[in-house]
């Protein structure tokens, strides 16, 4: 089953944007504009700081400001979430930057509760996690409460902010999520990102809330090779632990495209797989010839959806039942990209799971 795509355009009444903007390929763009050099450009500032330091003079004065406004912002301030910016994003809608980008497979199976959604693979943007995820209408319909979608898409420009989001809880690397600048301020005011961390994921378990994950992290990303079908899901057995602890489902989501929107370095594997265990994301990447940081919008983007594997209520799960439960989720992944992989006009493609 496939999702549907969002209305192209919408009266601008009843829209927070023109209706010549809202779900076009200039409102796709526009939004990819801003939130790619926020990601890419979170490292620049620290950086930017510590050259002006060195330069003297008023550049000094500069670098010490600019140190304070990121200390500040890193961790003086956490900005409340604005339903109405999500409305925002809903209605420019991502995925029309790309030629095509949907949701499809097991629709209906969508769990609104008690369910961690494991998104395959990271690629370098995470186009399905991001947008057919974190930012996607749809997928927000069918995973979250629909008193919460409802708030949104009611919420007006400059309304106060709301009520604790209590959808799916996406998570990405704390680093990324906490130490970022004004990549911060847009995870807070999503009111939805938050830093992957066993506290922040057990938390959420308890609260029978559903989760959306990248498993494979920055491992997936260093392993991107373009055209090549790869995650790192191998090793990866702690959130199978707390599943079973907390009696969640797991919902695989595999992305075909993600490979094709990015060319990258693909030499010194090893040596950058061991910077990722500190947190580096060691990549070199090259996407449209026309900017570089921007993903090739020609690549037709499918993020498929297995049915949930649902897992026992263990409080206290053995190494075998959580060694037992890994593999059965790596069979529902791999049974998932050979049932898509045709469609996706992929028939020859080959998981590679690391």
């Amino acid at each position: 089953k496939q999702a549907p795509r969002m209305p192209a355009r919408a009266s601008s009444s009843s829209t927070l944007v023109p209706g010549w903007l809202a779900g076009t390929f200039a409102g796709g763009l526009l939004v990819h504009c801003c939130f790619i050099p926020l990601w890419v450009g979170c490292i620049v500032p620290p950086f930017l700081a510590v050259y002006l330091l060195f330069c003297g003079g008023v550049r000094m004065l500069a670098g010490l400001a600019l140190i304070g406004l990121i200390v500040y912002l890193d961790f003086g301030i956490t900005v409340r979430w604005r339903p109405w910016f999500m409305r925002l994003i809903y209605e420019l809608n991502m995925t029309r930057y790309y030629s095509r980008c949907e949701l499809r497979g097991a629709l209906d199976a969508v769990k609104t509760e008690r369910n961690l959604f494991m998104f395959h693979p990271h690629g370098i943007l995470s186009v399905g996690f991001v947008c057919n995820g974190v930012w996607n209408r749809a997928f927000n319909d069918l995973a979250s409460p629909p008193a919460q979608q409802k708030a949104i898409l009611a919420a007006r420009m400059g309304d106060p902010p709301g009520a604790p989001w209590r959808g799916t809880a996406f998570m990405i690397a704390q680093n990324l999520r906490e130490w970022s600048g004004f990549f911060k301020v847009l995870c807070d005011v999503s009111g939805r990102l938050e830093s992957a961390t066993r506290q922040n994921l057990t938390r959420r378990m308890a609260e029978g809330r559903n989760v959306g994950i990248i498993p494979g992290g920055f491992e997936d990303a260093t392993l991107h090779v373009q055209g090549r079908e790869r995650t790192a899901m191998s090793d990866r057995k702690g959130l199978i632990k707390y599943a079973l602890q907390h009696g969640y489902a797991l919902t695989p989501i595999y992305t075909f495209g993600e490979s094709e929107t990015y060319a990258t370095f693909p030499y010194l594997l090893k040596p950058r797989l061991w910077l990722n265990r500190f947190g580096i994301p060691a990549v070199a990447f090259f996407g449209a010839p026309w900017m570089p940081l921007f993903p090739r919008r020609n690549v037709p983007i499918a993020s498929c959806i297995g049915p949930p594997l649902q897992l026992p209520k263990l409080e206290k799960p053995t190494p075998e039942e959580v060694s037992k439960w890994h593999a059965a989720y790596l069979d529902a992944l791999q049974a998932l990209f050979d049932k898509h992989k045709g469609e996706c006009g992929k028939p020859d493609a080959k998981l590679e799971i690391w």
